[in-house]
């Protein structure tokens, strides 16, 4: 009855399974070569389910801040690919899908949930600024460094060297704090926690590839 009423219910259930299977046939090797078709349609529509949820409560603020972030994140990647200054030298690879600038628009889009994710989240614990800043630059530093092994294992990108960089690190948490910054500065209210369950599960899904498959 309760999923009647609430039809957002299905999403909690389904996504999780969905995902959970997805771990299951990264781990067959006749399955993977789908999964790796799959992945940037995958990304796509859990993005599309993380901000369909907040954009329906339309803000202007809400709108300008996503908007300002996907552009700078996307640009900073952009010069990132081509400089190696941000984040150190890597490339992507072809399993993202469609680039532009050598850099995938998924990119730009998954930086945007992810903050904004972390930030509904940790919001619901401090609501101070410069906590909400640093916390959120902390959650997002831990996410990529559990999706690092797999990203690389699966084509996501390469690293120029054998191992990941510290810069790449120093740089998602002051890029990720910043606009964790901007965010509350804007004063961005937020009515639903989805983002935060799309993140939750992206992420439990990239530490369970890289405890049982990789």
């Amino acid at each position: 009855m309760q999923l009647k009423k609430n039809p957002t219910s299905w999403i909690y259930i389904l996504l999780p399974i969905f995902y959970a299977a997805g771990v299951l046939w990264h781990a067959l090797d006749v399955t993977l070569p789908y999964m790796m078709i799959l992945t940037p349609y995958t990304i796509l529509i859990t993005a599309i389910i993380g901000f369909y949820f907040e954009l329906k409560h339309w803000s202007s603020s809400l709108a300008l801040w996503i908007v300002v972030t996907f552009i700078i994140t996307f640009s900073l990647e952009a010069i990132g690919v081509k400089t190696g200054l941000i984040f150190g030298a890597y490339w992507y690879g072809p399993t993202l899908g469609f680039s532009l600038f050598n850099v995938p628009l998924l990119i730009g889009i998954n930086w945007t949930l992810i903050i904004m994710g972390f930030i509904i989240i940790i919001k619901k614990f401090t609501q101070n600024i410069y906590a909400v800043s640093l916390l959120t630059g902390g959650a997002t530093l831990l996410f990529d460094y559990i999706m690092e092994p797999v990203a690389i294992r699966y084509d996501y990108w390469t690293w120029e060297g054998v191992a990941i960089p510290l810069q790449n690190y120093i740089a998602w948490f002051i890029i990720a704090a910043l606009f964790a910054y901007l965010h509350e500065r804007m004063r961005v209210k937020h009515h639903s926690v989805m983002p935060s369950f799309v993140v939750l599960v992206q992420g439990l899904f990239f530490l369970a590839l890289r405890l049982f498959v990789i």
